[in-house]
C-alpha cells in the first residue's frame, strides 16, 4: 500500500491533480463567464508543460502519470467541445464527431501500446504509418499541430462572446482550422492504425495457441 500511495503523492501526478480541478472550474465558469474560464482552462494547459519535465528530473515517470496526463488533455478538450457544440448548434453533428474521434482514436492507441508493452502513448514502432511517425516522433510538429487544435476551438469559444480588437479571433479561427482538421484525420489515421495492431495481436495470440494446442495433441 505504501509504495502504492508514493506513486500516486509523485510530483507529476499532483501537478496532474491540480491540472484536473482547475479544468472543473473552467467548465463550471464555461458558458457564463469567458474570461474566467479561459484563465483556468489556459492554467491546466501550462502546466501540462511541467509535469513531464519534473517526471523526467526526478525520475518519477510512470504509467499512471502518463494515462493521467492523456486522459486530462483529451478531457479539457472534451468539455470545450461539448460548450461550443451548444453555443453553436447548427454544428453540433462536427462537435459531436469531434470528441467522438478524438476519445476514441487516442483510447485505441493507449490500448494497443499498452498491449505491445510501450512506456507512453507518444511512442510509435518504426513499421507503423509514416505520417504518425513523423507526427509522434517530432516534438516541433506535435507541439504545433496540438497548439493549432487548441487555438482553434479556443477561438470558436471567444467568438460566441466578443469577436476582439481588429476582429482577431475570428482570424484565429480561419488560421488554424485547418490545422484542427488535419489534427483530427491524424487521429482518425491513429485510431485505423491501432486497430490493424491489436487485430495482428490478436492473430498472433491465437496462432501460438493453436500451435501449443497441436504441440499438445
Amino acid at each position: 500500500m505504501e509504495t502504492r500511495t508514493n506513486i500516486l503523492l509523485f510530483v507529476p501526478n499532483l501537478i496532474g491533480y491540480a491540472r484536473i480541478i482547475l479544468a472543473f472550474i473552467s467548465f463550471y465558469y464555461m458558458k457564463d463567464d469567458y474570461l474566467k474560464a479561459l484563465f483556468c482552462y489556459f492554467m491546466s494547459a501550462f502546466l501540462d508543460a511541467f509535469d513531464g519535465h519534473a517526471a523526467r528530473l526526478l525520475n518519477q515517470s510512470t504509467k499512471f502519470g502518463a494515462i493521467l496526463d492523456q486522459l486530462t488533455d483529451r478531457c479539457g478538450t472534451m468539455g470545450l467541445v461539448m460548450v461550443l457544440a451548444l453555443f453553436y448548434p447548427k454544428y453540433m453533428f462536427f462537435f459531436q464527431l469531434v470528441n467522438i474521434i478524438d476519445i476514441a482514436g487516442h483510447w485505441l492507441h493507449i490500448w494497443v501500446s499498452l498491449l505491445q508493452g510501450k512506456s507512453s502513448h507518444k511512442f510509435i514502432d518504426l513499421s507503423e504509418n509514416k505520417i504518425l511517425r513523423i507526427y509522434y516522433t517530432s516534438r516541433p510538429v506535435l507541439f504545433f499541430m496540438c497548439a493549432a487544435n487548441e487555438l482553434f476551438f479556443v477561438a470558436l469559444y471567444l467568438c460566441h462572446f466578443t469577436y476582439g480588437p481588429f476582429r482577431i479571433f475570428p482570424l484565429i479561427a480561419w488560421i488554424s482550422g485547418p490545422f484542427a482538421i488535419l489534427k483530427l484525420t491524424i487521429t482518425v489515421l491513429q485510431g485505423f492504425s491501432a486497430v490493424i495492431n491489436i487485430a495482428c495481436i490478436d492473430a498472433s495470440e491465437r496462432a501460438e495457441a493453436e500451435s501449443l494446442k497441436g504441440k499438445q495433441n
